[in-house]
């Protein structure tokens, strides 16, 4: 292998001194040297020299006066190459000079060899080309550290922070020189200083690697939660530091938690919507029979007034069940595509009445508000538990402001509100401000019975209730508050691309007029049974009655006569009446069908699963409102786009 040859740029005004030093630069066994000469630096001393030399080689006198000055503006030229200054004995006491300005080595001229100067050579370029690689990493590890999405930092012993990236000051929103030298503990919320110390402790006392997770204080007053992995540093086996990377898992975990709260409401409902429906049949066999009573006994009979508390509290009870089933998403649904600004409109004056006049209320409507497919009877209640909430926080008084808009998310959009998927969405915003709620409650806030209000003061439905109802209507609701800075609730609701204008069931509704018809009734509870037969005959119809779908298939196919009418419960044991329908549909093609259910399940309503065709009677019912139910059956079904809809 031939030796390898280095390029030398050699700046000599002594043309015997220069032949000299090229010849020490000729031959050797394990480099050779190629000199090239010129007569000042200027002519050949350029930004690009590091690349096309391996060293420079001068003469001190060619550096000018002082050499200082001069030797420094050729390290601002050339910051990595080799320099390797020749002085004449007389003028060594420049040495120290010229190395302090940047001189890489300094040989004394009238001391050279050829040995000598070769190997002086030699142990510059390697040095020079050490020093460039650890130059290179350093800029490297600095464009990593820098570029990092995470946060990278570190600390002495006592907590004081000594380094940060740039990732932390995009985080925290302090800049470096704001927080250098000041302790970690500075920024850390209160409730986590205690961790904070132990795992300070922790670490120092040389424990492995530890991962925990803090909550730390922006510049702002945010807070953000950081995953946090810290280790000791160690120099030749003392102490000097600690260091560690963090990753902002703030949103992440604020999507976890949503998670959680939505499959905590998830089976609260379940299990309220499964209480109501009982609660409903009791409720119903209540008010069937003390409507009976109350027909036939006299005003003045001692019993009369007894007869009427007992159906003021079915009333007030049929109401609970009413926003339990909200809340479960199982209430029926008469939805309708309108425009939410003509709610707020209408409801402006009462909502005005409810908050009173030390409140300053406001509503800002959208001039071009998409269209929504909502229940309008449903959201003036929705609008109503808002503004009464609202209300509550503002004691003292306050500003109450209602506004609507649109708004678009796509997909690449990173959209704080994160449990709100992208898509088009009409908005409706209730900002109060009142008190506000800290986050315990905030956790909190839609869960059925929970209310931060003195006993007896409210049932804690308000807001269970705007839950359910929104959910139902395929919308979200997100809410931002802080104690003593207020509260926003934000409901988003699907925007129609082509809105077209529908009725209300309840338009189509006729009149409870008697009839003569024959009708099947199946409902598993035996008093409710009972119940609705004394309504029905009291009514003019003939009455078949059965237990489960089994025994109704069997006396639909005993009996000789025809089956005008279905009125069956919707979930029974053995067979539902979805699958009961759908088999009577088989041997009597004719006979129409009236649900009922203190429980609607989604199935019922779905588009193909017991035809469009469809008319419901919610428990607990009168007499009046069954006999109203069976007579539009029989005489005529509601058209596809006004049946109730569960969502």
């Amino acid at each position: 292998m031939l030796p390898q040859a280095h390029r030398i740029l050699m700046i000599e005004n002594d043309s015997k001194w220069f032949k000299s030093i090229c010849a020490m630069l000729e031959g050797g066994t394990e480099a050779t040297f190629h000199a090239v000469a010129a007569a000042s630096l200027q002519d050949r001393l350029s930004p690009a020299t590091p690349e096309n030399f391996d060293a420079l080689l001068l003469d001190v006198e060619t550096l000018g006066y002082p050499a200082a000055i001069g030797m420094a503006k050729i390290r601002e030229q050339s910051n990595s190459l080799p320099i390797i200054v020749m002085i004449p004995k007389e003028r060594e006491a420049l040495a120290k000079e010229v190395l302090e300005a940047g001189a890489s080595e300094f040989l004394v001229k009238e001391t050279l060899s050829r040995e000598l100067l070769q190997k002086t050579l030699r142990y510059a370029i390697e040095r020079g080309r050490a020093e460039s690689a650890v130059r290179n990493y350093e800029q490297r590890f600095h464009e990593l550290f820098e570029n990092a999405k995470d946060i990278l930092f570190t600390l002495n012993l006592e907590g004081n922070i000594t380094s940060l990236n740039k990732s932390a000051e995009d985080v925290m929103g302090w800049s470096r020189h704001e927080v250098l030298q000041t302790n970690i503990k500075n920024y850390v919320i209160p409730e986590h200083l205690n961790l904070c110390t132990q795992m300070m402790k922790l670490i120092v006392s040389e424990q492995p690697l530890q991962h925990f997770e803090i909550a730390m204080l922006r510049k702002d007053g945010g807070k953000v939660l950081l995953e946090v992995s810290a280790h000791l540093l160690q120099s030749n086996g003392v102490k000097v530091g600690v260091q560690g990377i963090a990753r902002d898992v703030t949103e992440r975990r604020q999507l976890e938690n949503m998670a959680r709260q939505a499959q905590k409401l998830e089976a609260i409902g379940r299990l309220s919507g499964g209480l109501a429906h009982d609660f409903n049949n009791l409720l119903c066999v209540i008010n069937g029979h003390a409507e009976l009573l109350f027909e036939r006994i006299e005003p003045a009979h001692a019993a009369f007034k007894s007869v009427t508390q007992i159906k003021k509290a079915v009333e007030s009870a049929s109401s609970l069940t009413r926003q339990l089933l909200a809340f479960s998403r199982k209430q029926v649904f008469y939805p309708r595509t309108l425009d939410l600004n003509t709610i707020v409109a209408e409801t402006e004056k009462l909502l005005g009445r409810l908050i009173g006049e030390r409140i300053e209320f406001v509503t800002s409507q959208h001039p071009a508000l998409g269209s929504v497919r909502v229940d309008p009877v449903q959201f003036e209640q929705v609008l109503m538990n808002l503004v009464l909430n609202a209300r509550d926080a503002m004691p003292q008084g306050g500003k109450l402001t209602i506004g609507t808009g649109n708004e678009d998310f796509q997909e690449t959009q990173t959209f704080k509100k994160a449990s709100v998927p992208p898509g088009k969405y009409v908005v409706l915003e209730v900002t109060d401000t009142g008190c506000g709620m800290d986050d315990e409650t905030q956790n909190r806030i839609f869960e059925p019975f929970y209310t931060t209000r003195k006993f007896g003061e409210g049932s804690g439905l308000g807001l269970a209730t705007v839950y359910g109802i929104i959910k139902q209507s395929g919308g979200f609701i997100w809410v931002r508050s802080n104690l003593g800075q207020g509260t926003t609730f934000k409901i988003y609701l699907p925007r129609l691309e082509n809105p077209v204008a529908t009725r209300l069931d309840g338009e189509l509704e006729t009149d409870a007029r008697k009839g003569t018809e024959t009708i099947l009734l199946v409902e598993n509870s035996e008093p409710l049974r009972t119940l609705a037969r004394e309504f029905l005959k009291a009514g003019g119809y003939a009455v078949l009655e059965a237990e489960n779908g089994r025994e109704a298939l069997r006396l639909a196919t005993a009996y000789g006569g025809p089956i005008q009418l279905l009125l069956t419960d919707v979930i029974m044991p053995i067979m539902g009446g979805k699958q009961l329908a759908e088999r009577l549909a088989s041997l009597r093609p004719s006979t129409k069908v009236l649900y009922m259910s203190g429980y609607p399940d989604d199935f019922i309503t779905q588009p193909g699963s017991v035809g469009t065709e469809m008319i419901f009677l919610a428990k607990p019912f009168s007499r009046e409102s069954l006999l109203r139910k069976v007579r539009q059956a029989l005489e005529q079904q509601p058209q596809e786009n006004c049946r109730p809809l569960l969502a």
